[in-house]
């Protein structure tokens, strides 16, 4: 009996398949593209966690002691992290997939410093063409972690750049008749796509809060002069300032969720959204 124990213990440790962890969802669904099924996929930040405030627990960390690679995209939570990490796990490859992408700088308004601060907005999943980029870099990380799967990886590639076109290319004949092209978006993650699609997002979120009364009262503004009439939130995110201009503009208001596993979908609803708003 004991062998039998053991013989199953061996089998199920030699066969087990290698750890990949990554922080956010999208990046779990891109790698699943290129991986397929050689390896598992371990995901830090939950579905509908906030990435401001989230923190792994102890769990998730030790899933990630044992990965391969870890893929990061440099998000809030992530940051205080990356350089323990690097300490902590040195047998995990840690990799950001922002690395070879131009970033979009944001403004922060410290009015009680008297300036304003700046960081890189690293929310670059949302236009597909990056994601092209994004993939090539998972490919190759895959590819020097396990050569054996070489030929599979490549062609698994080659298939996702071509559905990443195609995205593209839907998109863009979505939009190309659109009258406006200003929206407002609870959490200012859209920025990468309004820059690939001619858009302008307009944030309701300031520095991660809801926005003050004086603050709303210029975004309502804006938005009349404007004529926006859709507003984006995400699920888990304060929406009292969502609703209130809701409310104002006689907009609609549509739920997204920019880190949801199932990306290729929920981009492609919200442009549907977006063309039937922008008219």
């Amino acid at each position: 009996m004991k062998k039998f124990i053991l013989l199953c213990f061996f089998t199920t440790y030699i066969f087990a398949k290698p750890i990949i962890s990554v922080s956010i969802l999208p990046l779990e669904y891109f790698v699943q593209k290129i991986a397929g099924t050689s390896v598992e996929i371990h995901t830090l930040l939950p579905d509908n966690a906030d990435e401001h405030t989230f923190e792994p627990k102890p769990q998730s960390l030790l899933t990630l002691e044992k990965s391969k690679i870890y893929f990061t995209i440099g998000l809030e939570f992530e940051r205080p992290m990356l350089n323990k990490f690097q300490s902590l796990f040195k047998q995990t490859k840690i990799i950001n997939l922002n690395d070879n992408i131009p970033l979009i700088e944001k403004k922060h308004s410290h009015a009680h410093e008297g300036h304003e601060l700046h960081s890189k907005d690293p929310h670059t999943w949302l236009d597909p063409i990056l994601v092209k980029s994004q993939a090539k870099t998972i490919a190759k990380a895959l590819i020097e972690q396990f050569p054996q799967n070489k030929k599979m990886y490549e062609e698994n590639l080659t298939l996702f750049e071509k559905e990443l076109d195609s995205i593209n290319e839907t998109i863009k004949t979505k939009l190309q008749d659109i009258k406006h092209n200003n929206f407002i978006v609870y959490h200012p993650s859209w920025s990468y796509f309004a820059k690939r699609y001619n858009l302008t997002q307009i944030p309701v979120e300031v520095d991660g809060k809801e926005p003050k009364p004086k603050a709303l009262m210029n975004l309502i503004q804006i938005a009349k002069e404007k004529n926006i009439k859709v507003i984006f939130v995400q699920a888990g995110f304060a929406q009292n300032a969502s609703a209130l201009l809701a409310k104002e503009l006689n907009a609609n208001v549509v739920q997204i969720n920019h880190l949801s596993k199932d990306w290729q979908n929920e981009l492609l609803k919200s442009v549907n959204a977006l063309e039937n708003s922008l008219k």
